[in-house]
């Protein structure tokens, strides 16, 4: 069944014949194939013909060429004010628009945001026959053309202007004809209008056609016409399998989303192939539109994201030149790996459309490619647009870009939602007064590179006028650099870097040091966002002016000069012998040049705690039973989550009383000395509640009647219901074999509460229900529940033989399924999970101790050291160190190793 009913869809045949007055002269920006320039184009229409001239009156409807030629230095076809570059800023309920082409997913993509949000779906084609009695076709087949424009835009302007607040907007090409991109343009002033756009390859599948030119012409008449009436841009990234998928014999218009819902016709779990695209999303949406309580709901369960990159110290960014992710097949998640943020740098003037598998321009070539880069990390994002390129005649002779070319490029980046955008101090005030005005959620970094040191060096006068120039328009950040002629200039950098400190009044965060291989040291002790290359990039180098820094060196030479030391980590409870936290994070040290040692400390009481505390290279400490809640009276701060979840399992050292805070991320990391105190925190319920979205399809996207089960009532029960609440699910049931404490769990939760925790923190709207047999039903009143927790042991314990566990069978008949995760791993393939996996095919997904292990060891990992983990080495260590301690069962090696062939670092 599908979950939209959708007006039936014309074949790329209805579209066939364009005018032969349309035909114009397709320009090659920046040598590129696919924009038209001139202002009599023709709009696209889904349903119909190329029939409307775009109007040129000078009402607001002409377009600007998004990109020129590099270095062209005619006069631009249209002025720049033509162009659309609002502000991008909105009311937190404005109504989102999505618009784009048939076949590039933009139904099911507003399917996710109105199940995730909320908000009411409105879909154009429908909203016109609901108005008229009749579809468009019909409309134009009964009418004359002049009144069914008329008409036409009477209803656009109708739905637009009735439905401004908490609604999912859907417009299809029929909208976007001449009044409609008026009615867009204006209302992308005050509301986010999304371009959503695709790769031709998955636009011909869904199409079903095999003519590449029909389609690619279709793409460059439409192309410029889309992104002329809106704000921002989603490259919707295919993913591997998606498109795939047999059509329904009942139906003509089965589309991906469809498959993934009627989970009938699936015969294994292919019901999260969208997750990764949810995800993306989710997180671009709420970022376009500024809706930051709803962002830090998203990113909560990432510590160093709820701490700006600018407030900590010696943060890194792996710089990565779009040439080289077009030239060859890389691993981005590996260019990512422990860095801090990822810089984009646009270092061409053409994209190759060999190398990317499409018929592309340059500006189709940066969204897809920004799009598939951010689709593998989780880091911040900065677009850079290099201020001169390679000169296509002559080798390494580098042209300056034209203003009109390099300010296109930066607002084209804007529309992408990148977390940071630099702008070229070297360019004129009302070029840089343009990216800073309509910047919106992203942050401006002022950067100017000095292609030769100035007469008095970093000493000289100009610099702090640059600087000072940079904070008066506006900028948030100021990125400084000029190449090393000697070691002193690295002394003198570090120098003005203190000079800015001390100057009068509010400073903007500063990034200065010296290029080129002198100029290494003062890299190293940059604090702010250090240019570091990754290895797979290091033979490029000089080729293309990358840094000629990696993270390890930066690293090592922190830790050789004495800025930082190595610290000792620990694992600390009852029984830890088994525990594979040594071998995840000393490899995750080591991986990121960290000196650091993370050992076992096992104790028969709490007193071994003083060993650890008096130990002045003491760096924080794993805690695990049974010491996570007997702990607590020996804090001098918890985090809200811990302080809620009423149980530790982490410990971070305080040296500084005085500037003590609830945040270990606020708490100096890697620096030895006497400890005074200690933090707690809980990441048990960052791993439960990742791995929970991880394997939620988007078709059980929460919603107010979402129902979750826990079945316990321990203490990763606890983190258990604290994860759902904080995802927002507010019916959650309980059950445990021991019925008091069932009931002193569900009663320490209602009596809490969450307002304390901030805007990000879970809602207050939820209740907790218990259930006292396992015979019983399913409560009548509740939906099925989609999400189920389970926090009890699977092994022997004493004179106790293995529970055994499996879910009753009238408490899973969830009909879209939903995702199970059992804390257990020993063993690892319990019965629940069993269970579980044999209901695949009704859209249950199965998650284990060892997906729950290495989610919470990541934000320990964060929370000991304040960097980035290196996640994929994690995950593959876990994975690799498990032993099957149970002998009763064999244990599935071919399993275990389809698993390391499957990872990424990602969360789903």
């Amino acid at each position: 069944m599908s979950i939209l009913v959708r007006p039936p869809k014309r074949r790329l045949d209805d579209i066939d014949g364009l005018p032969a007055q349309t035909h114009r002269r397709l320009t090659r920006g920046f040598n590129g194939p696919g924009y038209a320039t001139g202002g009599n184009q023709y709009a696209g229409g889904e349903y119909g013909r190329f029939e409307e001239p775009l109007d040129t009156s000078g009402d607001g409807s002409r377009f600007a060429s998004p990109f020129r030629d590099l270095n062209s230095s005619r006069a631009s076809p249209t002025r720049f004010e033509d162009s659309l570059h609002p502000p991008r800023k909105f009311r937190q309920n404005a109504s989102i628009v999505l618009i784009g082409i048939r076949g590039t997913g933009k139904s099911s993509l507003a399917v996710m945001l109105t199940a995730t949000y909320g908000r009411r779906l409105i879909e154009a084609d429908r909203y016109f026959q609901q108005v008229t009695g009749r579809s468009r076709s019909a409309y134009k087949r009964e009418y004359s053309p002049s009144e069914y424009r008329r008409q036409e835009a009477a209803v656009m302007e109708s739905m637009l202007m009735e439905n401004q607040e908490d609604c999912v907007i859907v417009c299809g090409s029929g909208d976007v004809e001449r009044n409609g991109q008026i009615l867009l343009r204006e209302y992308a002033k005050t509301h986010p209008v999304i371009h959503i756009v695709r790769d031709l390859g998955s636009i011909k599948s869904y199409l079903r056609t095999t003519d590449t030119e029909k389609v690619r012409r279709f793409l460059e008449l439409s192309g410029p016409i889309y992104r002329a009436c809106s704000n921002f841009e989603f490259f919707n990234v295919s993913e591997k399998g998606i498109g795939e998928q047999p059509l329904s014999k009942d139906s003509q218009h089965y589309t991906q989303w469809d498959a993934e819902v009627d989970q009938r016709a699936q015969t294994s779990t292919p019901f999260l192939m969208l997750k990764r695209l949810q995800r993306d999303f989710l997180r671009f949406v709420a970022f376009a539109a500024g809706n930051i309580p709803e962002l830090r709901n998203q990113l909560s369960p990432f510590p160093l994201h709820m701490q700006p990159i600018e407030s900590r110290k010696y943060t890194y960014a792996a710089t990565v030149p779009i040439s080289s992710l077009l030239e060859r097949d890389l691993d981005i998640e590996e260019l990512e790996s422990t860095a801090d943020a990822f810089e984009l740098r646009i270092d061409i003037s053409a994209t190759p459309s060999s190398q990317l598998g499409t018929e592309s321009n340059l500006a189709d070539g940066i969204s897809q490619v920004a799009a598939t880069v951010r689709r593998n990390i989780i880091v911040p994002l900065i677009y850079h647009v290099e201020g001169t390129v390679a000169s296509v005649n002559q080798h390494n002779e580098f042209v300056r870009r034209s203003e009109a070319s390099y300010l296109e490029l930066v607002q084209h980046g804007l529309r992408l939602g990148p977390e940071f955008v630099t702008a070229d101090l070297s360019f004129e005030d009302n070029i840089l007064s343009q990216i800073i005005a309509t910047k919106g959620s992203s942050k401006v970094i002022g950067h100017y590179s000095a292609s030769q040191p100035f007469p008095k060096g970093w000493e000289d006068p100009e610099y702090l006028s640059i600087y000072e120039r940079a904070k008066r328009l506006g900028c948030d950040m100021v990125r400084l650099t000029q190449p090393a002629a000697s070691i002193d200039d690295n002394f003198a950098v570090g120098r003005f870097r203190h000079h800015i400190k001390t100057l009068s009044g509010p400073q903007l965060p500063i990034i200065a040091y010296n290029t080129g291989p002198l100029g290494r040291q003062s890299c190293c002790f940059n604090p702010i966002l250090t240019p570091v290359i990754p290895r797979p990039l290091i033979s490029e180098a000089a080729a293309k002016r990358l840094p000629s820094l990696t993270i390890n060196e930066a690293q090592d030479a922190l830790y050789a000069s004495f800025v930082l030391d190595p610290m000792q980590f620990f694992v600390f409870g009852a029984n830890t012998t088994y525990s594979l936290s040594p071998a995840m994070h000393n490899a995750a040290f080591k991986m990121r040049g960290m000196p650091h040692t993370y050992r076992i400390h096992q104790s028969a009481t709490l007193r071994g705690l003083n060993d650890l505390v008096e130990n002045p290279n003491f760096g924080g400490s794993s805690v695990s039973l049974p010491y996570k809640t007997e702990v607590i009276p020996l804090l001098h701060s918890m985090s809200p989550h811990a302080r809620a979840i009423g149980a530790v399992n982490t410990l971070i050292p305080i040296r500084d009383m005085e500037n003590s805070t609830d945040n270990a991320l606020d708490m100096e990391k890697s620096r030895s000395g006497p400890i005074k105190g200690l933090h707690g925190d809980n990441t048990d319920w960052i791993g439960i509640c990742n791995c929970i979205r991880r394997g939620l399809s988007p078709a059980n996207a929460i919603r107010p009647s979402t129902t979750g089960l826990i079945i316990g009532a321990g203490g990763m029960a606890r983190a258990g219901i604290y994860s759902m609440i904080h995802l927002g699910v507010q019916n959650i049931f309980i059950w445990n074999r021991t019925l008091a404490n069932s009931k002193r769990l569900a009663e320490h939760y209602m009596r809490l509460n969450f307002k304390a925790l901030g805007k990000s923190g879970p809602s207050t709207n939820y209740q907790i229900h218990v259930l006292e047999s396992l015979q019983d039903s399913w409560p009548a009143d509740y939906k099925q529940p989609t999400i189920v927790c389970s926090g009890i042991p699977a092994h022997r314990i004493g004179d106790q033989p293995a529970p055994n566990f499996q879910l009753p069978s009238q408490w899973i008949e969830s009909p879209t399924g939903g995702v199970v995760v059992d804390l257990a791993y020993k063993p690892l393939n319990t019965p629940l999970m069993r269970q579980i996996r044999s209901l695949s095919h009704r859209g249950w997904v199965a998650l284990d101790g060892l997906d729950v292990l290495p989610e919470q060891g990541f934000a320990q990992f964060e929370l000991f050291t304040g960097c980035r983990a290196p996640r994929r080495l994690m995950r593959t260590i876990v994975l690799q160190e498990y032993k099957e301690e149970e002998q009763e069962e064999d244990y599935d090696q071919n399993a275990m190793q389809t698993r390391l062939e499957n990872l990424d670092g990602q969360p789903m």
